[in-house]
């Protein structure tokens, strides 16, 4: 199943390669065939799944090196699964923006959904790989269509964008390869055998000098993927120049490749480097949070708007992991899911406003909402989610993510000035969306062009299950939190039973 999950988007990907440029009708049948596909076949994960399950279902695996025991082995649990979801979602939403966004997507209307589909597939090889070296392929893979997508689509000063976004993340991702192998070798001393697997790597206890640039090799490489405060500066380059059709996956999807690398890797492997830095990655996370608030509250280019909240939102969930308590790592884990929602249908509603009024400059727009009534409708209701109302899916997030730090034992120095800057970062957000809501949609605009016309039946279906997500899960969190606690206590509480110190497995704590 997963491997149909991870390769159908892959395949439609070579598929779109082989096909004759000029068939734009079969070239956008097959994109949205394959992106289809990908997120029934998640849905079946979603039926299947066992949520009293703690540990991996419906694990696949195939031998890749055996001299090394390197595998490509796929599984999820409840801290994937609902990642796994989000992607395959937001790559048929992806498919279905391209084919009505800029003219510049439809030149080369091929060539930008083939590397779309690969993109999806490297987000989804993250998500769903129980082995080192496989999760590391799949990291790389996401940088490669990203990186194209970019520098060939972008606009602005995109050139820039991309390398910036380019050397950033290689950095990191050489810094990761460096623990992945060492970490394995660790595990070799022992026991005299190659393990790539990461599960079972995490029951391995390691000395704490060890642990600690371990997890800092890692950590880097998650960071700067998030982005988080302060190697967050790629992020509002890549985010303006990014088309918009990529920039719902890349939002939406790629940037919890790295909160989820946090939960997946660091939490399970490193407790004690976790219990010696938390308190200074959370001052990093919470500066973050009111940082990138703060700088939102001051853009008047809706798309910068958007991609500043979404630094101070990542602040967020960085923040509710290294609370290392299962609330905190729970709310973060559906907060990953609600940034989604939100972050990429507020892309797609900047993006409709730019292609209704030619500019997506706040000072030039106002008074949409009277010609545009369903649009001003689900805009106001993302705009209310991304400030954290009650009621809806934002608040249940950030509520988790704060009740995890108050009670937090890891950054109980500090809990009460970080829950206060929490508190100011919604202040912010509230202030820069209904700034962002009320710019373009309230007042009187004499100005406004004649023949502006309310969204479409497409851009209605595009928005309309991002906004009833988003009333949902705010209303019933039950079904999504109930597949997500097991996991997250089967990583905050893994048994240590290879033990590096003797060379012997023992059990150990």
């Amino acid at each position: 199943m997963l491997f149909f999950i991870v390769f159908i988007p892959l395949v439609a990907s070579a598929a779109l390669w082989a096909m004759d440029k000029d068939s734009t009708g079969s070239v956008r049948n097959i994109a949205l065939s394959g992106a289809s596909l990908c997120f029934l076949f998640s849905l079946f994960l979603l039926f299947g799944f066992e949520s009293e399950n703690n540990g991996m279902q419906f694990v696949a695996g195939i031998t890749w090196v055996e001299s090394l025991n390197i595998h490509l082995k796929f599984g999820v649990d409840g801290i994937s699964l609902w990642l796994v979801i989000l992607t395959s979602f937001l790559g048929v939403i992806s498919v279905i923006y391209s084919g009505y966004s800029s003219n510049q997507i439809n030149a080369k209307q091929r060539e930008f959904l083939a590397l779309l589909l690969a993109l999806e597939a490297g987000i989804l090889g993250v998500f769903v790989s129980l082995d080192t070296i496989s999760f590391y392929v799949f990291w790389e893979l996401m940088l490669l269509p990203s990186y194209f997508i970019i520098g060939l689509w972008g606009e602005g000063d995109r050139i820039f964008a991309t390398t910036k976004f380019v050397l950033f993340t290689l950095v990191g991702s050489l810094l990761m390869l460096v623990a992945i192998l060492a970490l394995s070798l660790e595990y070799h001393t022992v026991t005299h055998e190659w393990s790539f697997d990461i599960d079972t790597l995490s029951h391995m206890h390691l000395s704490d000098g060890t642990q600690l640039w371990m997890f800092l090799c890692f950590f880097l490489a998650f960071a700067i993927k998030v982005p988080m405060f302060p190697l967050h500066s790629w992020l509002p380059h890549a985010y303006k120049s990014c088309p918009i059709a990529a920039l719902i996956l890349i939002t939406g999807a790629m940037s919890k490749a790295g909160t989820y690398g946090m939960v997946r890797f660091c939490v399970p492997l490193f407790p004690s480097a976790i219990e010696s830095l938390g308190l200074i990655i959370g001052v990093c996370a919470a500066s973050g949070m009111v940082y990138g608030a703060w700088i939102a509250v001051m853009q008047k280019d809706l798309k910068s708007l958007v991609a500043y909240s979404s630094i101070s939102h990542l602040g967020f969930i960085v923040l509710g992991i290294f609370s290392y308590n299962s609330q905190g790592v729970e709310g973060s884990v559906l907060q990953m899911v609600n940034h989604g929602i939100i972050a990429s249908a507020m892309f797609i509603i900047v993006g409709i406003i730019e292609e209704k009024m030619g500019t997506r400059q706040l000072d030039k727009l106002k008074g949409m909402g009277t010609p545009m009534p369903v649009l001003y409708g689900m805009f106001m209701l993302l705009a209310l989610a991304a400030l954290g109302l009650p009621g809806l899916n934002g608040f249940v997030g950030e509520f988790l993510i704060l009740a995890g730090v108050w009670t937090s034992v890891t950054l109980s120095a500090m809990a009460a000035i970080f829950v206060l800057m929490g508190g100011a970062a919604i202040v912010f957000a509230s202030i820069y969306m209904l700034y962002m809501f009320q710019g373009a949609m309230q007042e009187k605009n004499a100005d406004l062009p004649k023949d502006l016309q309310d969204i479409n039946c497409a851009q209605f279906a595009v928005l309309l299950p991002a906004c009833i997500l988003v009333v949902f899960i705010g209303l019933y969190p039950k079904p999504f939190i109930d597949r997500i606690g097991p996991s997250v206590d089967n990583a905050l509480h893994a048994v240590k039973t290879v033990n590096v110190h003797t060379g012997e497995s023992t059990s150990h704590h």
